[in-house]
């Protein structure tokens, strides 16, 4: 009876060792990891699971703890009576290890929600960072492509200038050509002067 007695004192010391040890309730743990400055009440990663393997372990306590009781209780004459009485211990030790159980399991998923959120939002940052980007790029794109057109159409239109300069240059060679061909051929049919009169032939 003593060992059953010291085996309970020793669960329930745990459990109290336990519930003062277990992650704050969800609010505390969501308030955490939205607040840069209560990011230290968020327990890390190896100490989630460190809690997880204690529960377990206390868990695995409780029913061998449980399963000895039950093997002393068929060594006395009134088993039926230790039989209960081991039984409502068991329901007791149960109860208050399932509560930390729930606390601990709310805890997590309010911890993984947060993650979740965190991951997202940075997604979401990610997505219009690169949106912003291609904006960026797509507007620096289009100023180029503007610069670009212009510089074609003012080398188009000094083309057009130096096209129309040597045209009218051709044009004033050409008039200039028919002008002397039209100054010879008048000289060609000019009829001839009259020949001068010989001296003396009047006598």
């Amino acid at each position: 009876m003593k060992r059953i007695l010291l085996a309970c004192s020793l669960l329930g010391l745990c459990a109290l060792a336990q519930a003062q040890a277990v992650v704050a309730p969800a609010p505390v743990a969501q308030s955490a990891a939205s607040s840069p400055a209560l990011e230290h009440a968020v327990p890390t990663e190896a100490q989630r699971q460190a809690q997880s393997q204690q529960l377990a372990e206390r868990r695995k306590q409780l029913d061998e703890a449980y399963k000895q009781d039950m093997k002393i209780c068929y060594q006395k004459f009134d088993v039926t009576s230790c039989r209960n009485e081991a039984r409502e211990r068991r329901i007791q030790a149960n109860a208050a290890l399932r509560q930390e159980e729930l606390k601990f399991n709310a805890s997590e998923r309010q911890i993984k929600a947060a993650e979740a959120q965190r991951r997202i939002a940075e997604k979401n940052a990610d997505a219009q960072g690169q949106d912003a980007q291609a904006r960026s790029a797509e507007a620096v794109q289009q100023a180029q492509d503007r610069a670009e057109r212009n510089a074609q159409k003012q080398i188009d239109h000094a083309n057009k200038g130096g096209s129309r300069e040597a045209f009218e240059a051709k044009q004033r060679e050409a008039a200039e050509h028919r002008a002397n061909l039209e100054k010879k051929r008048r000289e060609r049919d000019k009829p001839p002067a009259a020949p001068l009169p010989v001296p003396g032939a009047s006598k």
